[in-house]
């Protein structure tokens, strides 16, 4: 009942986000995907990993055991997707991508040292991702490795 209602959530409160995360879900069809607590987790291509709606897009050298403090990160923005809805790319998308990826101020974090956590989107996903991650994640063995 849980999942339901997550996903019911995400796709009514949250339809920006979990529509343009389904969108690249379908782009990236044939790289490993498996659940986790109601999300739909693809293993990208890329060496950075975000979160839209429901979805969530690990970096290609996710390793389940090595790296569940960033499956839990990406599904605490799932949370804040669900209770900001419509207004989560604005509010916590924008200023992610731009901390995370824009030169400029990589380089002012990186010069001033400032833990990626740092943000406030960064620092609420880890909490939510600690409060509401529970399980560990199953994944199949082909999902584990991304084929090149």
């Amino acid at each position: 009942m849980k999942k339901f209602l997550y996903r019911l959530w995400q796709w009514t409160w949250g339809l920006p986000q979990t529509l343009i995360g389904a969108l690249i879900t379908l782009v990236l069809i044939r790289c490993p995907h498996f659940t986790y607590q109601g999300a739909v987790a693809t293993i990208w291509p890329l060496r950075s990993s975000m979160s839209m709606g429901m979805f969530l897009f690990l970096q290609n050298n996710w390793n389940p055991r090595q790296y569940r403090p960033l499956l839990n990160h990406e599904y605490g923005h799932t949370i804040q997707s669900l209770l900001l809805g419509p207004s989560y790319l604005l509010v916590i998308g924008l200023p992610s991508f731009i901390w995370a990826g824009f030169g400029p101020v990589v380089r002012l974090r990186q010069k001033r040292q400032l833990p990626y956590s740092w943000l406030y989107t960064e620092h609420w996903a880890d909490r939510n991702g600690k409060r509401y991650a529970k399980k560990e994640p199953r994944v199949r063995e082909e999902a584990k490795v991304v084929r090149q």
